[in-house]
């Protein structure tokens, strides 16, 4: 599934768009370059803290932290908020 997402580590913001992808206990975030996807970022579900749900500008939103950089992740699309919460709220 494709959405946006913002990074913060520090004073430093980072936004982009990624494909997300769980693959057993990983959750997979990378970027569609032509045929080939790159990946970006790969973290275990059992290092996640600070898991998150609720509403930003009338869309839902999942945030967490992972070594030491928050990750939130924007409804965009159908479904991506839900496919977040079935496999990272277990």
């Amino acid at each position: 599934m494709n959405t946006y997402i913002k990074t913060t580590k520090g004073a430093t913001n980072d936004y982009f768009y990624a494909f997300v992808e769980f693959k057993e206990t990983v959750l997979e975030l990378s970027s569609p370059q032509g045929l080939n996807k790159t990946v970006m970022k790969k973290i275990p579900l059992d290092e996640i803290s600070g898991l998150a749900k609720d509403t930003y500008l009338g869309g839902q939103r999942i945030s967490f932290e992972y070594d030491g950089t928050f990750y939130q992740f924007f409804e965009c699309g159908h479904a991506v908020v839900d496919y977040l919460q079935e496999n990272l709220f277990v």
